[in-house]
C-alpha cells in the first residue's frame, strides 16, 4: 500500500474515532461494554466477513481494507457503548460498498430506546443539496431549510447521516441522500447526535429570516406517525405500485410502472400474472405501433429472480443472461455458531443450494455453473421503437441489474438519477445473517458477487451506479406542490422530439 493511501485512511481513522461519543442531554441511555468484549465481537466481525464476504475486495484492495480493518480496531476502548461500537463496525461496512451490506441493533436495546423520549420528531428531505422539513411539526412549517439542529449545521449532519443511510455499490453517494427521507431518520440522528430531550432547529422557509425554534424530543414511534403523514407521501404514493400500463395516445407514447421486481418465483400464481400483463402490455405497443416507450422503475430496490431478466427480454434485441461471473467464496457456512437462521433447517438448506449452484471450484471461489444462468432469449413481442429508462437514486440490486442491461445496449434514453446499485455488479443473492458474541449486533450481508453482462461505457466507472444520460431530479418545487416534475419534464423532452 503506496504513502498516500496509508495518509488517507489514517486521516479516515482520526476523523471516525473523533466523532464518536458525542454529548447528550439526557444522560447515558447505552451501557458501557468492556474493552475485551469489544474486541472479541470486533475480531469475530471481521474474520466472518473475510470468511463468508465474497465482495469485501470488490471496490477496495485488500491492503485498504485489512488497513482500515487494523485502524477501526485501535478506536476500541474501555466503556463504549453500542452506538460507538456501531459506528466503528459500520466505517468498515460502509467502506466495503455493498448495498446489501446491513447492521443491527440488538432488539432488546432497540426496544428500550425507542420507548424513550429522545428522538428528532420532523421527518426531513434531502433536495438539491439541502436538507428540508417534509412536515410541519410544532413552530417549524413544512418546506424549512435546515441551517442547523443543535448547533450542527446541515452540510455537516448531511455528511454523518450518509454514513448511516445505507450502503451503495462502490462509491457513490446518491441512494444515501435519498435514504434520508425515510422513517430511519430519527434513529440515525441518534446515531449522529446521541440522546436529546430537546433540539434547536434553525431553518428558514425561502425568502425569509432565519428562525430558531426549540421541538421537544419524542418515542420513536411518534417519529412514524409523522414520518407516515409527510408531505411528499401523496407524491412517493403514486410510484407505490408493483406495475401498471398507461396510454397518451396523443404522444405515441405509453408508460410502462415496474416499482418493484418483489412479486412472485417462478411456477408461482404472481410470476404467471405477471408474465400474462408483459404479453398484453407488448402486444398491445406493437398492434398500436406505439412510438416511444417510458419504463419507469424509480424506487425499485429489487425483488425476486428472475421478474427483472423477464421484463428485459421485451426490451431487448440481444441474447443475454443475468450475470458474466456469480461466485461465493464458501459452500459450508463458516462460523456457523455465530449464524443467524431465519428457520430451523435453514443452513442445512443453504448449503445444500450452495453445493448445487455453486459447485465450480476455481482459486478458492466457488463459482455458479451455467445452469442456475441459462441464455435469454428476445422476446418475441419486444419493443423496437424508443425507450426511455426512468431511474432514480433508489434504484437498487434487481432494479440496477436490469437498469444497467438496458443501458448496457445503448437503445434506451436514461433520465433520471444515479442508482445506489452497481452497473457493472454487485454482491447479492443470497442474504445471511450473524450475530456478534457480546454486542448482539446482528449482521447482515449477501455472498454472491456477481459481475452482470454489461458493456463497459466511457461514462460508467467502476464503483459507480447507472449514471443518467440526462440528470433530472425532484426540486424544491414539485416537492412542495407534490408535482411529478420528473415525468412531466421527460413528457416534454418526448413533444420536442416529435
Amino acid at each position: 500500500m503506496n504513502h498516500l493511501t496509508k495518509l488517507i485512511l489514517l486521516i479516515f481513522l482520526l476523523n471516525s474515532c473523533a466523532l464518536i461519543s458525542q454529548s447528550s442531554n439526557v444522560g447515558r441511555l447505552e451501557k458501557g461494554l468492556s474493552k475485551a468484549a469489544l474486541l472479541k465481537d470486533y475480531d469475530t466481525f471481521r474474520s466472518i466477513y473475510e470468511s463468508a464476504n465474497a465482495g469485501l475486495y470488490k471496490y477496495r484492495t485488500k491492503a485498504a481494507v485489512d488497513s482500515l480493518f487494523d485502524l477501526q480496531r485501535t478506536c476500541i476502548k474501555e466503556g463504549l457503548t453500542h452506538r460507538d461500537f456501531f459506528k466503528i463496525l459500520w466505517e468498515v461496512i460502509d467502506f466495503t460498498g455493498s448495498s446489501h451490506n446491513e447492521l443491527g441493533y440488538p432488539a432488546r436495546l432497540d426496544k428500550r430506546l425507542s420507548k424513550r423520549a429522545i428522538f428528532f420528531p420532523i421527518p426531513l428531505i434531502y433536495i438539491e443539496g439541502k436538507l428540508y422539513t417534509n412536515k410541519t411539526v410544532e413552530e417549524v412549517p413544512l418546506g424549512s431549510e435546515i441551517q442547523t439542529i443543535n448547533g450542527v449545521e446541515a452540510q455537516n449532519l448531511i455528511n454523518q447521516l450518509t454514513l448511516y443511510n445505507t450502503s451503495t455499490d462502490g462509491f457513490n453517494k446518491s441512494g444515501k441522500y435519498a435514504f434520508i427521507n425515510t422513517d430511519w431518520l430519527a434513529f440515525h440522528l441518534y446515531l449522529v447526535l446521541g440522546a436529546q430531550a430537546e433540539f434547536e432547529v434553525l431553518a428558514a422557509l425561502p425568502g425569509r429570516a432565519t428562525k430558531s425554534t426549540k421541538v421537544v424530543a419524542v418515542k420513536y414511534r411518534d417519529f412514524v406517525l409523522n414520518f407516515y403523514s409527510r408531505h411528499s407521501k401523496v407524491l412517493e404514493e403514486k410510484l407505490a405500485s408493483t406495475y401498471k400500463y398507461t396510454r397518451l395516445d396523443s404522444l405515441s407514447t405509453a408508460i410502462l410502472d415496474v416499482h418493484s421486481f418483489v412479486i412472485g418465483p417462478p411456477k408461482s400464481e404472481e410470476y404467471a400474472d405477471y408474465k400474462i400483463f408483459l404479453d398484453s402490455v407488448f402486444l398491445d405497443l406493437k398492434n398500436r405501433e406505439v412510438k416511444h416507450l417510458i419504463v419507469d422503475i424509480r424506487k425499485n430496490g429489487g425483488g425476486i429472480d428472475p421478474n427483472d431478466l423477464l421484463l428485459y427480454s421485451y426490451l431487448t434485441q440481444r441474447p443475454f443472461r443475468e450475470n458474466t461471473s456469480a461466485f461465493t467464496i464458501f459452500n459450508d457456512v463458516p462460523f456457523a455458531a455465530h449464524y443467524l437462521p431465519d428457520y430451523k433447517g435453514e443452513q442445512a438448506e443453504l448449503e445444500e443450494e450452495l453445493k448445487a449452484e455453486h459447485n465450480l471450484l476455481k482459486e478458492g471461489k466457488y463459482f455458479q455453473n451455467d445452469t442456475y444462468n441459462p441464455l435469454w432469449q428476445p422476446n418475441e413481442l419486444a419493443f423496437q421503437n424508443q425507450i426511455y429508462l426512468l431511474i432514480d437514486a433508489e434504484v437498487a440490486s434487481a432494479g440496477s441489474l436490469f437498469a444497467s442491461l438496458v443501458k448496457s445496449e445503448q437503445r434506451a434514453i436514461v433520465i433520471g438519477e444515479e442508482t445506489l446499485g452497481g452497473y457493472y455488479g454487485h454482491t447479492g443473492h443470497i442474504p445471511v445473517a450473524y450475530e456478534l458474541p457480546s454486542s448482539k449486533f446482528v449482521l447482515g450481508f449477501s455472498i454472491v458477487d456477481l459481475e452482470q453482462d454489461v458493456v463497459s461505457l466511457p461514462d460508467q466507472a467502476k464503483g459507480r451506479g447507472i449514471i443518467p444520460d440526462i440528470p433530472i431530479h425532484l426540486t424544491y418545487d414539485d416537492f412542495m406542490a407534490q408535482k411529478d416534475g420528473v415525468m412531466a419534464r421527460v413528457l416534454e423532452y418526448i413533444v420536442q422530439q416529435h
